[in-house]
C-alpha cells in the first residue's frame, strides 16, 4: 500500500492536478499536439519562479552541431574570471518538451551560487528527432565548450548536470565521453533521472502526478528510443558505469522516477564511482523548477552548488596568484 503523501507534496500535487485541468500544465498527449517549434519555446507557469538572480548575465548563441545549429544560453556573474570551471546543464521535459527557458532558474541559480560559467542547451526534441539527436546535440555543445573556451573557461574543469530527461542525457553524455575524450567530464549531477527503459519500477503504477503513469512512460520510450530501447546510452541504468566521474544523484519520494533515481545511485556506487546520493522525502518530481511554490528548491540548489564547487574547485583560475 502506498504511503500517505505528506505536506507540502500533497498540496503541490493537488495544484498540479488543477493546473492540468486548466491546461496550464498539459498532459503528454496535449504536448505532442503542438509543433516542434512551439515545444522548444515552452516555459513554466510564472509563479513557479523563485528569486531573481539579477546579477547573472546571459548571452544567447548557437553552436554548429552535426544536425544543424544548436541554440545555447550562457550564464555568468559579472565577476567571472578567465580559467573558471564550467557546467553544461540539460533541461528535462520527457525528451519532447522544452528549450532554453525550461530550466532557466536552475542554470541562473548555479551561475549565481558558484561563480562558474553555466551553459544551457536547447536540444532537438522527439518524436521528430529521436535518439541519438538530443545526445548528439549535447556532445556537440560539450565539444564546443572544450574547443572554443567561451569566456576563458577551464576545459579541464567541466561538469555536466541535468534533470529528469535531462538527467538521462547528462548520464548518457558522461558514459559516452568516458573513453578517448581529450578533456573528460570531471563531475556529473543527475537529478531525478529517467534511467530504465524496461519500466520495471512499480512507481509507474502508483504515481499521483498528472501525466506520470505507465502509459506516459511507454509513450516517452516509444517517442525517444524507438527500436533502440535496449541501447545503454538510453537505458543508462544498464550501462557499464566503471570509470565514470564523481556524481551527485538526487531522488525525490513522490515521483514516478523515484526508484529509477535510487537504483542509478546504487549502480554508480557498485561500480566504484564516488557518488553522493541525496533523497528528498517530501518532494515531487521537477521540484527544482518550482522555487516560487517549493521553498526546498532553493535550499536544494544551494546544496547542489556546494557539491559542484567541492568537486570542480574555485571559481578563479587554478593558475591565479590572487
Amino acid at each position: 500500500m502506498a504511503r500517505p503523501i505528506p505536506q507540502p507534496a500533497r498540496t503541490i500535487m493537488a495544484v498540479a492536478r488543477l493546473l492540468t485541468r486548466l491546461r496550464l500544465i498539459p498532459l503528454p498527449q496535449q504536448v505532442l499536439s503542438e509543433p516542434h517549434s512551439a515545444r522548444l519555446a515552452k516555459t513554466h507557469p510564472w509563479f513557479f519562479g523563485g528569486r531573481d538572480d539579477l546579477g547573472v548575465r546571459t548571452w544567447n548563441d548557437t553552436v554548429a552541431g552535426r544536425g544543424g545549429p544548436i541554440p545555447i544560453r550562457i550564464y555568468a556573474r559579472p565577476d567571472l574570471r578567465p580559467g573558471a570551471p564550467a557546467v553544461l546543464f540539460i533541461h528535462g521535459g520527457g525528451f519532447v518538451n522544452g528549450g532554453l527557458d525550461f530550466a532557466d532558474n536552475i542554470q541562473r541559480g548555479l551561475a549565481a551560487r558558484t561563480g562558474y560559467l553555466v551553459v544551457g542547451i536547447s536540444y532537438r526534441l522527439a518524436p521528430e528527432f529521436p535518439f541519438p539527436a538530443a545526445l548528439h546535440d549535447c556532445q556537440d555543445v560539450l565539444q564546443w565548450m572544450v574547443d572554443t573556451r567561451p569566456h576563458g573557461l577551464d576545459p579541464q574543469r567541466i561538469g555536466v548536470g541535468g534533470e529528469s530527461a535531462g538527467g538521462n542525457l547528462a548520464a548518457a553524455l558522461t558514459i559516452a565521453n568516458r573513453d578517448g575524450a581529450r578533456h573528460p567530464i570531471r563531475h556529473q549531477v543527475i537529478i531525478y533521472p529517467f534511467t530504465d527503459t524496461t519500466l520495471t519500477s512499480p512507481d509507474w503504477d502508483a504515481s499521483t502526478m498528472p501525466g506520470g503513469d505507465r502509459a506516459a512512460a511507454e509513450r516517452m520510450v516509444h517517442d525517444y528510443a524507438g527500436e533502440n530501447k535496449d541501447e545503454p546510452l538510453i537505458s543508462v541504468l544498464h550501462a557499464d558505469h566503471a570509470g565514470l566521474p564523481p556524481a551527485m544523484v538526487i531522488s525525490c519520494e513522490h515521483d514516478p522516477l523515484r526508484t529509477d533515481s535510487i537504483r542509478y545511485a546504487e549502480a554508480l556506487l557498485e561500480a566504484g564511482v564516488p557518488t553522493r546520493h541525496r533523497h528528498y522525502d517530501n518532494m515531487p518530481h521537477a521540484y527544482l523548477v518550482m522555487p516560487g511554490i517549493i521553498a526546498e528548491a532553493e535550499t536544494s540548489l544551494d546544496e547542489i552548488a556546494r557539491e559542484i564547487t567541492e568537486q570542480l574547485g574555485p571559481a578563479m583560475s587554478l593558475n591565479s596568484r590572487e
